[in-house]
């Protein structure tokens, strides 16, 4: 295969994974809703936790180092939060 049909392969997957990324975010502001709804708070670190530790235990079953999966996770977290903030900020 050539180093430009490999890249092509790269980028498909790359806007994948933003997809994906998008699709998440429109999960998490149902969740935002729900968390509103029922008075709890945006942070909630022992579900960042679970969420952490099943990026962890997946990594590891496909073979991936699974630091910088945390690490792509932390900030996936990050991004989750922040939104969940600027969601509550706008409905209040």
């Amino acid at each position: 295969m050539s180093l430009d049909t490999l890249r092509s392969s790269i980028e498909e997957k790359d806007r994948a994974i933003i997809a994906l990324i998008a699709e998440r975010m429109k999960i998490v502001q149902e969740i935002a809703r729900e968390k509103e709804r029922q008075g709890l708070p945006v942070r909630i670190p022992d579900q960042a936790n679970a969420v952490l530790y099943r990026a962890t235990i997946e990594s590891n079953n496909l073979g991936l180092d699974p630091i910088p999966i945390r690490e792509i996770f932390q900030i996936l977290i990050k991004m989750s939060e922040e939104f969940q903030e600027q969601w509550r900020e706008k409905n209040e």
